[in-house]
């Protein structure tokens, strides 16, 4: 029997786990760097809870991994960052306020895999829990601007509108029993383009020239959605402080989570059709979830699509492994002075590994080059005798003969 990861999970080899912890720690410095701070919670909560956000109901348990365990208690695994988050604050009305939290966490849902989908990925959140004013959001987007900046991405934007704009042009629309289909259209303008979007609004029935002019800037224009935008137009001014406003990209069109957001939304794009997350504003969540009438505003990256995006744009470097030094044995008789070499290199914080099998030291050599480590130190009899060990330079194949002190001295001046 040949064993699988389970449907819509992966795993990540070292190579690739290397490459995916190297985003994992530049997302997290960045997240710290603006005062966010750590939060980790169970990787499942109680069905009430989950089924709760934006009045999904029963009908989350077609989309999540829902159980019950051995007591007859309903759960599931988490499906994003948000919902433990809102209960975290509900039930612990002591933290400090505004509250800046960042979790880098999997979460599943049990979605059909397809290109850049899984079951089970991860997510990396921010949230600024405790103020009502769109400069938490800005903030936020100038997080994740600089996150993306770190990572090595270019042409990336962020898509921005709100809700009360979009709320007040389905109100002037007078089509409430057809908004969830005019949503769905509107929000593949990004995808398909214009024509193909106003031909499935007329093959709905609607005017799909008028419904498009309304969902387009030029309707910011008229007084009754220009004083609905204020927020959306202060944003604005703060993202230009921020100096950012080139990446941020104002779009009507933008319509995610109607039964949720409450004010700004965003989306993050990475150059052509690339989504790699989103977010906005979600004021009425706390007040849902717990006693607390709190606002929130917050944003989510999904980190494999941005490493799958990476990989396919050959961002990342040529593989380097973290080990600087490789402890080689000639013979298993010098085996404790192998062990004590190799924690003498550690102590001094310089990362190695030694031999742990019977290979001669030419197998030894090959393992070392093989993964790339640049520097192998040989221990021999001779070697002990003397106190002085070969120090293998495996890029140009040259060795010296110096003693421990001298190898410390040289690994950590060479500024590994």
């Amino acid at each position: 029997m040949k064993f699988q990861p389970p449907k819509g999970t992966r795993d990540l080899l070292p190579e690739d786990a290397t490459k995916f912890q190297k985003i994992i720690d530049v997302v997290r410095s960045t997240f710290e760097k603006y005062g966010f701070e750590p939060l980790f919670t169970p990787a499942f909560e109680s069905f009430e809870l989950l089924s709760a956000k934006g009045g999904l109901g029963e009908a989350v348990k077609d989309e999540i991994y829902y159980f019950k365990d051995k007591s007859d208690r309903e759960l599931g695994l988490r499906f994003d960052l948000t919902m433990p988050l809102a209960r975290v604050v509900t039930s612990n009305p002591q933290l400090p306020k505004p509250f800046k939290r960042y979790q880098i966490e999997p979460v599943w849902r049990y979605d059909n895999p397809q290109s850049m989908r899984w079951r089970q990925f991860w997510q990396a959140d921010i949230d600024i829990v405790g103020s009502n004013s769109v400069l938490a959001d800005a903030e936020c987007i100038t997080c994740i601007c600089e996150v993306l900046d770190e990572l090595g991405f270019r042409e990336y934007f962020i898509r921005v509108n709100d809700r009360k704009v979009v709320d007040q042009m389905l109100k002037d629309l007078k089509v409430s029993d057809k908004i969830n289909e005019i949503m769905r259209a509107i929000d593949k303008l990004d995808k398909f383009g214009k024509e193909k979007v106003k031909e499935e609004l007329n093959n709905l029935g609607f005017d799909g020239i008028k419904i498009l002019n309304l969902f387009s800037e030029k309707a910011l224009e008229e007084k009754v959605y220009k004083e609905k935008a204020k927020d959306l137009f202060t944003f604005l001014e703060y993202v230009e402080l921020f100096g950012i406003k080139k990446k941020v990209k104002l779009d009507l069109s933008l319509v995610r989570g109607l039964e949720y957001y409450t004010g700004l939304v965003f989306e993050v794009n990475l150059g052509g059709k690339a989504s790699c997350g989103g977010g906005g504003r979600y004021d009425n969540l706390m007040k849902t979830v717990g006693s607390q009438d709190l606002p929130a505003t917050g944003i989510s990256l999904g980190l494999d699509r941005i490493f799958e995006v990476m990989k396919e744009n050959k961002m990342f470097e040529p593989r380097k492994t973290d080990t600087k030094v490789f402890v080689a044995n000639v013979n298993q008789e010098i085996l404790a002075e192998t062990i004590r070499i190799t924690e003498k290199l550690r102590k001094e914080g310089i990362s190695c590994q030694m031999n742990l099998t019977d290979r001669n030291l030419t197998k030894q050599l090959e393992y070392a080059d093989s993964i790339g480590i640049p520097f192998v130190v040989i221990v021999g009899s001779e070697e002990v005798k003397k106190n002085k060990f070969k120090l293998r330079d495996m890029k140009n194949k040259k060795e010296i003969e110096i003693n421990l002190e001298e190898i410390v001295k040289k690994t950590i001046a060479l500024n590994f």
